[in-house]
């Protein structure tokens, strides 16, 4: 069961390396449950330019396999990724899988670019109960849609 944000004194929530985004300090992100994460590109990076974004994909996929996380599907925009998954039966904390993902691609990246990719955290949400992940995955893959970017995803 997912901990509500909502019964937890603002005193007990906690963060990840530095984020704006609250973590839940008793909830360790490695259950079966969906998560819908949002990594944002460091200002003035464009992650859509070739050839990185070939690498972005790929990445999201391998580390998925590598950490056997249930990928739903990805949706890569100009200055954002999003991410549905689940951590599954792997029990992988969400953190050992955006560490490898962040670690590897800025570091393909940088050769490329000198600096850095990524913001140093990420925004995560874990799917309550009503939401299923079709919905989630409708709102992911109609965000360049709605961006302006395409006319249908």
């Amino acid at each position: 069961m997912v901990p509500s944000r909502r019964n937890t004194p603002l005193r007990d929530l906690t963060t990840y390396r530095r984020s704006r985004a609250v973590r839940l300090a008793a909830y360790d992100y490695a259950g079966d449950a969906d998560i819908h994460m949002t990594i944002h590109a460091e200002e003035g990076t464009r992650p859509t330019e070739s050839p990185i974004a070939k690498t972005i994909c790929d990445s999201v996929k391998f580390c998925s396999n590598k950490l056997r996380y249930r990928l739903y599907g990805y949706t890569l925009v100009p200055d954002h990724l999003h991410v549905l998954f689940t951590p599954a039966e792997s029990k992988v904390p969400l953190k050992d899988w955006l560490q490898d993902f962040q670690s590897f691609t800025t570091n393909r990246h940088m050769g490329r670019c000198g600096g850095p990719l990524w913001q140093r955290s990420a925004n995560d949400h874990v799917c309550r109960t009503a939401e299923t992940a079709e919905a989630v995955l409708a709102y992911i893959v109609n965000n360049p849609v709605r961006a302006g970017l395409v006319a249908r995803w």
